[in-house]
C-alpha cells in the first residue's frame, strides 16, 4: 500500500460483500493392467474433505498406460458432467501425466486417441468453468 494512503476507521453501517473461496477439488487417476483383466480408477477429494471413489472395469484388454489414460478420461467426464470447479488433478503414470504437459512427446500410435481425447476432454472442463490443472504427483519415500 503507498505510503500517502491512509486508513479510516470510519466505515459505514452497510453490509459487506464477502466471497468465499473454496479450495479446489482433487482428483487421482490410475489404471490397473493384471492377468484378470484391466480397470480404472478415480478418487476424488471435496473440498469439504469427503472422499469420493470410482472404479470401472475396462472391457477390452489394453495397456497399462491405456488404462491409466482411460482412467483419467473417465475421471475428468465426470467433473465435467457434475460441473465441479476447480479441480487439480494427479496421476502416478509418469509417461500420460508428462504427454499431457507437453514434456514428453507421444510415440506409439495407439497411444494417440486417447491422449487427444484426454486433451479434448481437459478442454471441455476448462469451458465448464473447472479448472482442471494436470500436475505431477510428489513421489513420497
Amino acid at each position: 500500500m503507498p505510503a500517502e494512503w491512509e486508513l479510516s476507521n470510519n466505515l459505514p453501517d452497510e453490509d459487506v460483500l464477502a466471497i468465499e473461496v473454496t479450495p479446489p477439488w482433487k482428483m487421482y487417476f490410475d489404471g490397473a493392467f493384471h492377468k484378470e483383466g484391466v480397470g480404472a480408477g478415480v478418487v476424488f477429494f471435496t473440498s469439504e474433505g469427503e472422499v469420493l471413489p470410482y472404479s470401472f472395469t475396462l472391457t477390452q484388454n489394453c495397456s497399462n498406460n491405456i488404462a491409466d489414460y482411460q482412467a483419467l478420461i473417465l475421471g475428468l467426464e465426470i467433473v465435467v458432467d457434475a460441473k465441479q470447479l476447480p479441480l487439480k488433478v494427479y496421476g502416478d503414470s509418469q509417461l500420460v501425466v508428462n504427454q499431457l504437459l507437453g514434456l514428453y512427446e507421444v510415440k506409439k500410435p495407439e497411444l494417440l486417441p486417447y491422449h487427444n481425447y484426454a486433451k479434448k476432454a481437459n478442454g471441455m472442463a476448462r469451458r465448464c468453468r473447472t479448472r482442471a490443472s494436470i500436475e505431477k504427483r510428489q513421489q513420497t519415500s
